[in-house]
C-alpha cells in the first residue's frame, strides 16, 4: 500500500544546486537554481540509505537480479518512491512558475496571450495556432506568481503579481581542493553562486512509498542532505500539497483546452517522432493525443501483462495539439557514484502551455482528467506526462478550457 505525505522542507543554510552547465565555463559557479524535481527525489532516496544502509526486514521481498537489469550496480530498495515539487511556500500561500503564455502592459499588469490562427508561417508540426501578445516586443515575465494569482491566471483573467521576495542569490569565493590529496591547490580560485532562502520561505513537496516515508515519520522531523555541498534542510510533515487543481469553466462553445506545465518534462526522440517540446504522446505529424482514453489504473489482482494489454486497446482521444509556447529548455545532468556522469537531458521548461483542440464538451472535460496533476479531483497526484522521470514529479500539469 502507498503511504502518501506532504512536506516542508527548510535550509539550515546556504544550497548549491547544479544545473548542466560544466563550472569551467565563464558564468560564475551557476549553484543558485532552483532545486529540480530531480534533485528532491535523489535527496529522500540517499535519505533512506543513510538511515538504513542494510536491508531491513520490513522492506519485503528483495529483487532478484537478472540479465536485463539495465543498472547491475542498484539496490533495487525503495524503488516506489514518487516525489512532486519543489514549489516555493512563503506563509500559507504557495507558488508556481509563471506561464509562458502570458504578455504584460506597460503597468505590468499580466494577461493570457490570445490564440489565432496561424497561416503562411513556417511554425513546427503539427501546430495550427499561435501566440498573440497584448503588447509587441519581449515581455519580463515574474519567475514565480502565487496559487492566487494562478487561478485567476487559469480564469483567463488579468492580474498584477506581487513579485514576492523568495529567495537571494548569494556569491562566494573558494580555493580548489586536489581530490588526489585532500589539499588545496595553489592559484586555482572559484566563484560559486548560492541560494539563501528568505524567512519564512521553504519547498513544498509530496512523497509517496510503500515503505520508508512511515519510518522516518516515526522520529518527527527529520534532516535531509541536500545539493552539491551537503547542504542541511529540516523536513517536517504538512497537511497537503495545496496545489491548485484544473479550472473547469463551462464555456459552452468552447473546444479548446490548455495545458500549462508547473514542473519540467522531458521528451526523448524515440524512432520517428522528435520528441523535445513534442510530447510523446501526441502524433508528430497529425498532433493526435494518442493517450488512451478512461481508468488505466491496474485493477487490484490484474497482472501486469494483462493490464498492459487492456490498456493498449482502449480507445484513443480524437483531441488534436494546436498550438505550443514552450520556453528555453532546461539542462540538467548529475553523478553516479557507481557509473560517473550521468547522460544531459533537454527538458519543456515549467511555464510552457499546449493547446488542445477536441472533438466535443465531453472530450475536453476527459482529456482535462488525463492530463492534470490530481485527475479529476483531490489532493493526490495521479498524472505525471512526462515520458522520462515521472516518478520524479516531472510532466506534472494543470488544465483550463479558453476561447478564441
Amino acid at each position: 500500500m502507498m503511504n502518501s505525505f506532504s512536506f516542508h522542507i527548510e535550509p539550515r543554510d546556504l544550497l548549491f544546486m547544479r544545473d548542466g552547465r560544466p563550472m569551467e565555463a565563464s558564468d560564475a559557479g551557476l549553484g543558485a537554481n532552483w532545486p529540480r524535481p530531480d534533485q528532491i527525489y535523489s535527496a529522500f532516496i540517499n535519505t533512506f540509505h543513510a538511515q538504513w544502509s542494510d536491508f531491513q526486514s520490513w522492506e519485503g521481498h528483495r529483487h532478484n537480479q537478472n540479465d536485463r537489469d539495465t543498472n547491475k550496480d542498484s539496490s533495487y530498495r525503495f524503488g516506489s518512491l514518487k516525489t512532486a515539487g519543489p514549489f516555493p511556500a512563503k506563509g500559507k500561500e504557495i507558488y508556481l512558475p509563471c506561464p509562458l503564455d502570458l504578455s504584460a502592459d506597460d503597468n505590468g499588469c499580466l494577461y493570457p496571450m490570445k490564440l489565432v490562427e496561424a497561416k503562411n508561417t513556417d511554425m513546427p508540426k503539427p501546430l495550427t495556432h499561435a501566440f498573440s501578445s497584448v503588447k509587441l516586443g519581449k515581455t519580463d515575465l515574474p519567475q514565480w506568481i502565487s496559487s492566487a494569482d494562478y487561478q485567476k491566471y487559469l480564469k483567463g483573467e488579468s492580474f498584477k503579481s506581487n513579485n514576492a521576495e523568495l529567495y537571494d542569490v548569494e556569491r562566494n569565493i573558494g580555493i580548489a581542493i586536489d581530490p588526489a590529496t585532500g589539499t588545496t591547490e595553489e592559484g586555482k580560485l572559484y566563484q560559486a553562486e548560492y541560494l539563501r532562502f528568505k524567512p519564512e520561505t521553504k519547498m513544498a513537496i509530496s512523497a509517496s512509498c510503500e515503505i520508508g516515508l512511515d519510518k522516518l515519520l516515526d522520529k518527527g522531523r527529520f534532516d535531509m542532505i541536500m545539493g552539491g555541498q551537503q547542504g542541511v534542510c529540516m523536513v517536517s510533515q504538512v497537511s497537503d500539497l495545496s496545489l491548485p487543481s484544473s479550472c473547469s469553466q463551462n464555456i459552452p462553445h468552447s473546444l479548446f483546452l490548455k495545458w500549462t506545465l508547473i514542473s519540467p518534462s522531458v521528451y526523448p526522440k524515440i524512432g520517428e517522432h522528435p520528441g523535445g517540446w513534442l510530447p510523446s504522446w501526441i502524433d508528430s505529424l497529425t498532433g493526435q493525443v494518442l493517450l488512451p482514453k478512461g481508468n488505466t489504473e491496474r485493477r487490484s489482482g490484474e497482472k501486469r501483462e494483462v493490464w498492459r494489454k487492456r490498456v493498449e486497446i482502449m480507445e484513443k482521444f480524437m483531441a488534436k495539439l494546436v498550438a505550443a509556447r514552450i520556453g528555453k529548455p532546461l539542462a540538467f545532468s548529475g553523478w553516479d557514484l557507481q557509473s560517473g556522469a550521468k547522460p544531459t537531458y533537454l527538458a519543456a521548461p515549467a511555464g510552457s502551455a499546449y493547446i488542445f483542440k477536441c472533438k466535443d464538451i465531453e472530450e475536453v472535460k476527459a482529456l482535462s482528467d488525463a492530463l492534470s496533476w490530481n485527475g479529476a479531483t483531490g489532493n493526490e497526484v495521479k498524472n505525471r506526462r512526462s515520458t522520462l522521470f515521472g516518478e520524479k514529479g516531472f510532466g506534472l500539469g494543470i488544465c483550463s478550457q479558453i476561447k478564441i
